[in-house]
């Protein structure tokens, strides 16, 4: 009879609007890993590893977006689900491997903060054993003062920046003050002996 057409048909509509519902909470999971990822530094620490996990949840939302504009009895989720599980695998994978770099990138900072603290100090111990040399005497000030000002960059970079978790910046950081102890010890040396026979 026509009301069991009637019937089969609009049970047949609720049940494939049922099957075919747009997958909000896995959404929703992907966004909060992405989030969490972010959080842990991915984006200087597994940036592409990030990317990949933008890149694959925005294939998911245009997945979803063009079954979205299907009529309900043929649209289909399966596709987009699964490419949101990957999203969702990638953006846990960007967290680790961030928390991982980020480890290992704050160990990398200490080490290069005390090598420079130890190349500030023999370098002015250096200094001070050349102090009384006359060809020191106008130059003595000018580096002592180099010597403090990259001595209090140190002191700088360890209460604040290594604090913030900014560990590049503090390898970058360390990595200028060697190269000024460099040039500076290089300065001393010249000053003791111009013709360049005194060993460090």
């Amino acid at each position: 009879s026509w009301e069991w057409c009637v019937f089969l048909a609009i049970t047949g509509t609720f049940f494939a609007q049922g099957c075919t519902e747009r997958p909000s909470n896995q959404i929703d999971s992907v966004i909060r890993t992405l989030q969490d990822a972010r959080l842990s530094g991915a984006q200087d620490y597994a940036y592409e590893q990030l990317q990949q996990a933008e890149m694959s949840y925005s294939q998911a939302i245009n997945e979803l977006d063009n079954q979205d504009e299907k009529f309900a009895w043929w649209r289909s989720y399966s596709q987009g689900k699964q490419m949101l599980d990957r999203a969702l695998a990638q953006a846990d994978q960007a967290k680790s491997e961030a928390l991982a770099n980020l480890k290992e990138t704050k160990s990398n900072a200490q080490v290069a903060l005390t090598l420079a603290r130890q190349n500030v100090q023999d370098t002015q111990t250096l200094l001070m054993e050349g102090r009384e040399h006359p060809s020191m005497h106008q130059q003595f000030e000018e580096l002592h003062m180099a010597l403090q000002k990259a001595e209090a960059l140190l002191d700088t970079i360890e209460s604040r920046i290594m604090t913030q978790g900014d560990y590049i910046q503090v390898m970058t950081t360390a990595h200028a003050v060697e190269t000024i102890t460099v040039t500076i010890q290089n300065r001393i040396l010249s000053a003791l002996d111009p013709s360049g026979n005194v060993q460090v």
